[in-house]
């Protein structure tokens, strides 16, 4: 059966990345099944069920600001209910990253679409919301 086998989001700075992901993916119940950090590169893999993320960081690299053009335009996450809706937003208010929109329903969705986007350290744009 198909199925998307992980997505990896390059990031800047691995320490900072690493605390924001734990708080997010985390608080939303994935699982970190892999880490590590050698001289060139850092690694962090989130797991849930079939669902694979990453987190990598070229040390050495020369990073550029994310850019919401051609490519990845957001990626929700989907939780259980909009109490969690609300939880993920008030932890999320505290780690220091821009906040989109606040929570708010979308009829044009669905009668049950409750959401709200916000960017990770690097720019990277996210969505908690429930369907």
């Amino acid at each position: 059966m198909p199925s998307i086998g992980h997505i990896i989001f390059n990031i800047s700075n691995f320490e900072r990345s690493e605390a924001f992901y734990d708080k997010v993916l985390l608080g939303i119940g994935f699982t970190s099944n892999h880490r590590e950090d050698g001289d060139e590169v850092a690694l962090k893999s989130y797991r849930m069920n079939e669902h694979n993320i990453w987190i990598k960081c070229e040390k050495g690299a020369d990073h550029q600001s994310f850019v919401r053009d051609v490519g990845l335009d957001h990626l929700a996450l989907f939780v259980e209910d909009r109490k969690k809706v609300d939880e993920m937003y008030e932890v999320i208010q505290q780690l220091d990253v821009k906040i989109t929109r606040e929570p708010r329903e979308y009829p044009e969705y669905s009668s049950t679409y409750y959401a709200f986007t916000f960017r990770d350290p690097d720019g990277i744009p996210f969505e908690i919301a429930i369907e």
